[in-house]
């Protein structure tokens, strides 16, 4: 019999074709496995480590990149790979879901006020404030913490009217990053600033007819990148000591520079209990998901959740997140219930 020359070649050409593009794909397919293995990896671990912070700043991106690595490591014919692939992916999902589980409705009878905080980073002193003070008046904001507040903020924001809505106020403006503020609806005692810590980190008491007192903390840690690592995780540390050691009921409005899949932000949680009270997230008590932040105001989709609301002691009744015009991060806004004088 005999067989067609050019029929032969074709077959040939067309057989090589797609072993070549079998192994092009098994190689993209492993090089995908590595770093999504190695993001979600990093979720688990937390030495002091820029990469690895890094890495687990992009843990849930990285879920996504190993189902991507799934399909083209079954193309590629790769099948060990491709479950490791998969085993990839389901860690990265149990490593997300306490995101997405949350806690049974909050009982409002039980609460003696209602307390709506905001939480902002303005950008250097650079976002729209007015625009902000009308979003205070249009939310009914009782309390805004402020990131990032310099001294030409205030005084827009003063212009603006703030003080009006929210006449109380702890002001540390600072040039550059390293400002802060707590403005309140209510009256303010025994403010400080944190020490030993870079930005302008504050604390005060916020006191509401027919509530317990409850601590409130405008924090802004230094962030993990570009500046070395360890100073990140020392001022995480030295913030975990402050909230594990504060006596009253608290609520955190921050800009953390960190997000769920930091382990030492998750230590931080973990370490802020106190008498049987647990230092909690309000997105991952509600159960909100991924509330990404950061960045804003740009073509790129925010992709880090990195301002956060904690509590203790104060339960979480809503998390939101709502725009902040000219900064380049989102706000989060969220309800409390404040507990009533007699309970614990």
């Amino acid at each position: 019999m005999k067989i067609d020359r050019s029929v032969e070649g074709s077959l040939t050409r067309r057989y090589r074709s797609r072993s070549r593009a079998r192994t092009l794909a098994g190689a993209v397919g492993l090089v995908a496995l590595l770093v999504s293995g190695a993001g979600v990896g990093a979720h688990f671990f937390g030495p002091v480590s820029t990469v690895v912070t890094l890495l687990a700043s992009f843990s849930p991106l990285c879920i996504v990149l190993a189902a991507v690595a799934v399909l083209v490591l079954v193309s590629a014919r790769l099948w060990y790979a491709a479950l490791a692939a998969l085993l990839v992916v389901g860690a990265g999902v149990v490593a997300q879901s306490p995101l997405y589980v949350g806690e049974a409705a909050p009982d409002h009878n039980a609460a003696s006020a209602r307390l709506r905080l905001l939480q902002t980073n303005i950008k250097l002193g650079e976002a729209d404030v007015p625009a902000l003070a009308g979003r205070v008046r249009s939310e009914g904001v009782d309390v805004l913490t402020v990131a990032e507040l310099t001294p030409p903020a205030a005084d827009r924001l003063a212009a603006a009217g703030i003080g009006q809505t929210l006449p109380y106020s702890y002001l540390m403006p600072k040039g550059g990053g390293g400002g802060g503020g707590i403005y309140s609806r209510y009256p303010l005692t025994d403010e400080a600033r944190l020490p030993d810590l870079q930005h302008n980190n504050l604390r005060a008491t916020i006191n509401v007819a027919g509530a317990k007192p409850v601590a409130v903390y405008a924090l802004h840690p230094e962030p993990p990148y570009p500046l070395p690592s360890w100073r990140w995780a020392l001022e995480l540390d030295r913030i975990s000591a402050t909230l594990a050691a504060e006596p009253l009921p608290l609520i955190v409005g921050a800009d953390f520079n960190s997000t769920f899949d930091h382990e030492r932000y998750r230590s931080l949680l973990h370490a802020g209990a106190r008498e049987g009270a647990s230092l909690v997230d309000a997105a991952e008590f509600l159960g909100s998901g991924i509330v990404a932040t950061y960045p804003a105001d740009s073509w790129v989709p925010a992709v880090l959740a990195i301002d956060r609301i904690l509590t203790r002691g104060v339960t979480p009744s809503t998390f939101r997140r709502v725009e902040i015009p000219g900064s380049d991060h989102h706000g989060v806004i969220g309800d409390v219930l404040l507990p009533a004088p007699g309970q614990r």
